[in-house]
């Protein structure tokens, strides 16, 4: 993996960031705000982090899933490197001036990394010079409402109920820090999808 490519273009388009614990509802979202971009002609696509296709994403994959065991600083180098190797893919995208919704960026990493304990500022140094996102959406819900939504097949980070309390509580303290924008997951899903709509369409192309 090279990750010296040619240099990020400045972006013409908007990147909004669905974020949250595991089965927040960040895909259901995703995917109906996606509905509502494009009924207003906007050209626009929908991404996921983890990106499991990539070589790296398959070693997240597995490190997930329980059959590899990895050092916690290992983890998140490779979630951040994960983006890097589509980096420049997404930055044209944006650059050609559509809306790039994704389903976990940046945000995840820091979130994730805190709970874990790791440094806040050496986690936003391994992602600096990706394409930033305009709006970052945080849908916030209980960990006991993410083990009722999925109560079988839960990943590493998905079945450990203390850690995903950590992980809510460090997105609640980092959107106060970096003004995301909160929104009540535990509502009904066409409730929730018109909270994330009134906190992003004034931000449109």
């Amino acid at each position: 993996m090279n990750l010296c490519q040619r240099p990020l273009r400045k972006k013409r388009g908007l990147l909004i960031a669905i974020e949250g614990i595991d089965q927040a509802g960040k895909r259901t979202q995703a995917s109906l705000l996606a509905q509502n971009v494009r009924n207003l002609g906007v050209p626009v696509s929908v991404w996921s982090f983890p990106n499991y296709s990539t070589p790296l994403g398959r070693q997240l994959k597995a490190y997930l899933a329980g059959k590899v065991r990895l050092d916690l600083h290992s983890v998140h180098l490779l979630y951040a490197a994960n983006k890097w190797e589509l980096a420049n893919e997404l930055a044209d995208r944006i650059r050609r001036g559509g809306v790039v919704i994704v389903n976990r960026y940046s945000p995840s990493n820091l979130a994730y990394g805190v709970a874990h304990g790791l440094p806040l500022a050496w986690l936003n140094s391994l992602e600096r010079g990706l394409p930033k996102p305009d709006v970052v959406i945080v849908l916030d819900v209980r960990p006991r409402t993410s083990f009722k939504r999925k109560a079988r097949e839960r990943d590493l980070h998905e079945g450990d109920l203390t850690y995903l309390r950590n992980v809510r509580r460090a997105y609640l303290r980092l959107a106060r820090k970096y003004a995301w924008k909160l929104v009540d997951g535990q509502q009904e899903s066409e409730t929730v999808r018109g909270l994330v709509w009134d906190r992003v369409y004034r931000f449109l192309p």
